[in-house]
Formats: C-alpha cells, structure tokens, sequence
C-alpha cells in the first residue's frame, strides 16, 4: 500500500491486489505492458494511455510522469512512511549536508567550481592528492557553492572543512 499526491492537488491511497488495484477503496483494473524502461502502454475501461517516465526522485519519492500529452507530479509515500507518520514521526528526510570535508589529509591539486555555482549530486568540485593518488572529492547532493575554504596547492589535514554548500 502507499499515498500519493498527484500535482500537490489529488490524494490517492493505492494497494495492489493480484492483476487489480484498489484506488481510495474502488477495486480498478489496468491492463499494464512495459515498452520499455520508462514506458508502459496501459488499458483502463476501454481506453488506451501510453505513460512515461520522465524523472523519477527515489530519494525524496517523487516520480514525473507524462500521460499521453498531460506531465503529471507524483509525491508518494510507501507502507514505511505511512507507519512513522501513524507513529507520529514525519519528518523523515535526513539533513543535508551542507559542507564538505577533506576524506584524508593531503594538497588540493584542482578546484573545479567556483563560488555561487549551482552543482548537481556527484559533480566533480575538488581533486585532492593523497599518499600519490589523486581523489575526485564528488558533490553529495544537488546544492550550490557558498564558499569555497581551500586554494590550489594547500595542504590540508583530515576533516578539514574544503567547500560550504
């Protein structure tokens, strides 16, 4: 079972039950074949709809979907996430990080981003060489650089503060 809001407007509890679903407590069938990846052509009383995926956020649970010509939103929450919000606990998500600090000891060969430049999760920001390999020091997560505490050619020691996000 899971809840989803679709474009921040409809809810809807789903369970899937056998080759039928239960939407909001209405038993629905769906003749579903998967295209490809993130394509699926489905039939629904009669009707025909080709679905895909266009993003699909499985961090924050949040799925881009195009129907025919219509993009629809998806925020969803599975039977985990139902249980803690039952419990009372919904603030769930993690906090972001928002500095990076050096791995290991060792001297700042190349800075890729500068100040005020958006990155996005995994981009290359600094190459630090340590014990005579060189480390690509990785975006954790999509964020933009306030200030950048390092220079080419500094040594640095373990844990110390490279980037602020």
């Amino acid at each position: 079972m899971f809840r989803s809001k679709v474009n921040n407007k409809h809810d809807f509890i789903i369970e899937k039950t056998g080759d039928s679903f239960i939407v909001n407590g209405e038993e629905k069938e769906f003749d579903i074949q998967q295209i490809n990846d993130n394509t699926f052509h489905i039939i629904h009383k009669h009707n025909s709809f080709k679905a895909s995926i266009l993003h699909y956020d499985i961090q924050n649970k949040i799925l881009e979907i195009k129907v025919n010509a219509q993009t629809y939103n998806i925020e969803f929450q599975d039977e985990n996430d139902l249980l803690l919000e039952k419990m009372g606990i919904k603030n769930t998500k993690t906090k972001m990080i928002d500095e990076l600090k050096a791995p290991m000891p060792g001297l700042i060969v190349d800075i890729k981003v500068t100040e005020g430049q958006e990155v996005k999760s995994g981009d290359p920001l600094i190459i630090l060489k340590a014990m005579k390999m060189e480390n690509i020091l990785k975006s954790p997560h999509d964020a933009v650089i306030k200030k950048i505490l390092v220079e080419t050619n500094q040594k640095i020691e373990k844990n110390a503060i490279i980037i602020q996000f």
